[in-house]
């Protein structure tokens, strides 16, 4: 498992259009955010888009009716905003901004305002390696070479506890669920396939590609390490 690390790094000047905090954030990136008065509440938002240092712009909850959470979810409202940088760096980002604006016309919307500063916290104990290494990924440790549930890709960065796998795929293509998968990977020695028992952590659709979260097993670091010698990636 991965650990939250404690040091956190604040940025400034994020009007900055190369500000690496917010390349992240594409349209329908689900956003986590709590409100706290009257109550506490949270909600994982879709984000529909931003504009540069003026506001970030999330779909008004589904759950929430005409007045529901009316006494939450208005203008002026304090909100704590946080969501995962899922690459190399695995980053959870956070800031603290208020509502703008409620849109009930033509879409129900939520307008932010732009923050002024940002926290950031390392995710992950190790850092990732980036790769270009095809590999495929099965829900059965055994496998049909031509089954509909065996998904070719790439892995995309690598550390010992998980990795960035990446899959082509069309746009009817359903996100894949939090589950037990096996990685199967070509050993560069033998060529033969080498299986990683790994968990599905998140994944996230940037234009036509999946990028998918993966957690290798714990119990097959042996097994990891001899494949990232084999590869010659060396991980500190």
């Amino acid at each position: 498992m991965t650990k939250e690390k404690n040091n956190v790094v604040e940025s400034e000047n994020l009007p900055d259009k190369n500000n690496k905090f917010f390349l992240d954030l594409l349209p329908g990136k689900l956003i986590d955010i709590q409100l706290n008065n009257p109550i506490q509440i949270r909600f994982k938002l879709p984000l529909i888009g931003y504009d540069i240092g003026k506001y970030l712009v999330l779909k008004y909850p589904s759950q929430a009716g005409k007045h529901s959470y009316a006494d939450v979810l208005k203008e002026g409202n304090g909100v704590i905003v946080r969501y995962v940088v899922e690459d190399e760096r695995g980053e959870c980002i956070a800031f603290f901004t208020t509502i703008l604006a409620i849109s009930l016309r033509p879409e129900r919307l939520i307008f932010l305002d732009y923050p002024k500063k940002i926290e950031s916290r390392q995710l992950r104990e190790t850092s990732r390696l980036k790769t270009h290494i095809p590999a495929k990924i099965s829900l059965q440790k055994e496998y049909e070479p031509q089954s509909k549930e065996l998904l070719h890709g790439l892995i995309i960065d690598i550390s010992p506890t998980g990795c960035r796998f990446t899959i082509h795929v069309s746009s009817g293509f359903l996100a894949l669920k939090r589950r037990q998968v096996f990685m199967h990977i070509t050993s560069p020695i033998d060529s033969k396939p080498v299986v990683i028992s790994s968990y599905i952590r998140n994944n996230q659709m940037k234009e036509n590609d999946l990028h998918v979260g993966i957690e290798f097993d714990s119990q097959e670091q042996s097994k990891l390490q001899e494949l990232l010698e084999a590869f010659s990636i060396n991980i500190d």
